[in-house]
């Protein structure tokens, strides 16, 4: 029902149509359809959550190597995750981040206002070594390499961090760190990193430039801002995993196992993939044909009585 205020606007719904105001104008639209979604759809919604969860979850663990970011960024993670997903070998519902094509993420910029590549003459590479250690190879760095501000010095971080999404945890496996100024430089080499990667773990190594000038004297902070931080992920791998691992399973809060140095997270693409698996069922049990009621004939016909009927 719609009514008529006192300056003659109406307000409320007729049929489809709906009145309102919005500001200083009188605004009337139709009511939105409802849309019967099907079973495809509905896991690809499903799918969509699970890989927005899975991004979030990378920009928090590397939150530490960026200041800022350009805004369309959050979008630019969940798509390079969707499509790392998207290529997996397995079907939708039986898939996760670890199931995925890692290439989708190496080379992701966390901030598009200062690309890497584009602030940095030189590029750096990251290996994962058969005794699962990273090395990364830079070449020589000077100052003058590094372009678009003008900082007292650079410190040039290397992180590592290792995710197992289907346990909920990460943990940081190392870090190096390596300052360029007007009498600091990098003469160029393999920067091999001690630390053992975990089995069975996503790992991801991010390159991040972050400037310092003085602010008062003696004390230096980072300009680093959302117009620039530059932070790329170098490298992704997937370490091989344990057989008995099932991405449809929801591991029970004590039976994550965990180190000293895992962070535990919140994370959903467990629920998500059960959604699936329970919209699939659903679907097999409505379109299961119901049972034929099957009659019994006997094949000499009706038992009539013998010999003459009087009428």
């Amino acid at each position: 029902m719609a009514v008529i205020d006192k300056k003659g606007v109406l307000h409320g719904s007729v049929s489809n149509i709906v009145y309102r105001s919005w500001r200083d104008l009188n605004v009337v639209q139709m009511k939105p359809h409802k849309v019967k979604q099907t079973l495809s759809s509905k896991e690809a919604s499903l799918e969509f959550g699970l890989c927005s969860s899975t991004a979030r979850i990378i920009r928090k663990a590397f939150k530490w190597a960026y200041k800022g970011y350009d805004g369309a960024m959050i979008n630019r993670c969940t798509s390079a995750v969707r499509k790392a997903v998207s290529a997996s070998a397995k079907e939708r519902g039986e898939r996760d981040i670890h199931d995925g094509d890692m290439s989708f993420l190496k080379g992701f910029q966390f901030n598009n206002n200062s690309p890497l590549d584009k602030v940095l003459r030189v590029r750096a590479s990251a290996q994962l070594s058969q005794d699962k250690k990273v090395s990364i190879h830079l070449p020589a760095v000077t100052i003058n390499d590094i372009k678009g501000c003008n900082a007292a010095y650079y410190i040039l971080r290397f992180t590592v961090v290792a995710f197992d999404f289907r346990s909920r945890v990460f943990s940081y496996v190392s870090t190096k760190d390596i300052k360029i100024g007007s009498r600091d430089s990098y003469a160029g080499g393999n920067i091999e990193l001690d630390e053992v990667v975990p089995e069975g773990r996503l790992v991801a190594v991010s390159m991040s430039i972050h400037a310092y000038d003085q602010v008062f004297i003696g004390e230096m902070e980072t300009t680093n801002s959302s117009q620039r931080s530059p932070a790329e992920l170098l490298n992704v791998w997937q370490l091989p995993l344990p057989e008995t691992s099932d991405a449809m399973q929801t591991p029970k809060s004590d039976a994550v196992k965990t180190s000293e140095r895992d962070w535990i997270f919140d994370y959903e693409g467990p629920q998500m993939l059960m959604k699936i698996a329970e919209l699939r069922d659903k679907a097999v049990k409505l379109t299961k044909p119901s049972a034929k009621l099957t009659v019994s004939l006997n094949k000499s016909g009706p038992g009539l009585p013998k010999g003459d009927i009087k009428f």
